[in-house]
């Protein structure tokens, strides 16, 4: 049962009730306590934070940051950046699960964006893989736990090679002061490629707060900066671990995030990462598309893991999604769409798409070409799945010729970008 279930944003000038969110969340994960309560209360999601209470107890939290999650294009451009929300600190305290408070605080996300906030996309980082896709969530993208070995060498081609190699590099210490200048860089690569996801610009600047008690053994983190021609072309966030093992040095590099503008800047970047003194790796996450790994002679290079899910996006305005995402080929279809939380979705769309990418949706009568879940499109939006995989796996039914239009229509040249996690 959900009708004792409350949910109530914080107010963020309300010192008592951004507490009381700290509190129950670390009471829903485990808490080292070693970081100070200062940083805890600044990387609390003051901006848009909610209890839930069942019962008049509380039992649950939500946060969402201010978000773009840039998306594939239309008119020739590669991707573009769109509003969205990112869900996180979602929990249930331990005393009040399996009793419907998950599925009501994710009900009242998924609303809130669509209504409140008017925006089409809310977009997660999953600590649990068996969770959202309950929800409409789908794996939007998946990448590669990399390791890079002290001096890898990428065979990059020699045209990539030249602009690399008119790249400056510049290291600093990260900090607050340095917000701004990431924000800037991170939304001029998002144009690069879908899936990139961009976090306000104060956030940007929240999180360059490096405070002593989170390291462990790790160095103080540093930021990366790659200019050319009097401009900011790439960017890496990354620290130090400092390892010994029989008398030789096996320390550990570890990337946070690593964007860019083009191929020389990211080239760059990445052979001053696996070549700093005193480390023996290297790791960042990175998709098989990435140019990283085209430069290397086989994924195999790589070491490190395998694949894992990376961004889980969910469509909760569709129309508005639509028209916003470009398409790849001209597209007439009716769709019937699933949709076990927002009834506004469900049902039959006549979905088009010009041939210059433009798409649109209306409501139809007529019958349906094409059947599929929120989720289903959630995990093709950016380009990471497909229609054709989905309706393989049986998920997408339909007339065949219509699955092949509309799986045309969505697909992308490459597949999304590694994004930050938040």
């Amino acid at each position: 049962m959900t009708s004792d279930i409350e949910i109530t944003r914080i107010d963020p000038d309300d010192e008592s009730q951004v507490e009381a969110l700290l509190e129950l969340d670390k009471l829903v994960w485990a808490d080292a306590g070693r970081r100070p309560r200062e940083a805890q209360l600044r990387d609390t999601p003051q901006r848009a934070g909610f209890i839930a209470t069942r019962g008049g107890e509380p039992a649950a939290t939500a946060g969402s940051w201010d978000v773009e999650v840039s998306v594939p294009a239309a008119g020739g451009e590669v991707a573009s950046l769109r509003p969205a929300e990112g869900l996180t600190w979602i929990g249930v305290h331990p005393d009040h699960r399996r009793r419907g408070v998950l599925t009501a605080v994710m009900g009242h996300h998924l609303r809130w964006t669509r209504d409140e906030q008017g925006r089409s996309l809310s977009v997660l980082n999953a600590s649990e893989p068996t969770i959202y896709g309950r929800y409409g969530y789908g794996v939007a993208s998946t990448v590669l736990r990399s390791s890079f070995g002290r001096g890898t060498s990428f065979a990059a081609p020699p045209q990539v090679r030249a602009l690399a190699d008119a790249t400056t590099l510049h290291t600093t210490t990260a900090g607050p002061d340095q917000g701004d200048r990431w924000h800037d860089i991170a939304r001029a690569a998002a144009a690069t490629g879908a899936g990139q996801v961009v976090r306000s610009r104060e956030d940007c600047v929240r999180l360059l707060h490096d405070s002593p008690e989170s390291r462990g053994d790790r160095e103080p983190a540093r930021l990366l900066w790659a200019t050319r021609d009097g401009r900011d072309v790439g960017a890496a966030y990354f620290h130090r671990t400092p390892r010994w093992s029989e008398g030789r040095p096996e320390g550990e590099v570890g990337v946070f995030f690593l964007v860019s503008t083009d191929v020389g800047a990211r080239l760059a970047l990445a052979e001053r990462l696996v070549d700093l003194d005193l480390m023996g790796s290297t790791g960042y996450w990175v998709t098989l598309d990435d140019p990283l790994v085209q430069w290397l002679p086989s994924p195999r290079a790589l070491g490190g893991g395998g694949p894992t899910d990376n961004l889980w996006l969910r469509i909760v305005d569709l129309p508005i999604a639509v028209a916003e995402r470009g398409h790849a080929a001209h597209l007439d279809v009716v769709v019937e769409i699933g949709d076990a939380i927002l009834p506004e979705q469900v049902g039959r769309w006549r979905w088009t798409a010009t041939r210059d990418g433009v798409g649109a949706l209306e409501r139809t009568e007529a019958a349906a070409d094409v059947t599929l879940d929120i989720g289903d499109l959630g995990a093709v939006w950016l380009g990471g799945q497909t229609i054709a995989a989905r309706a393989a796996a049986g998920y997408v039914t339909g007339d065949p010729a219509a699955v092949a239009a509309l799986d045309a229509a969505l697909r992308t040249p490459v597949g999304p970008v590694t994004t930050i996690d938040f």
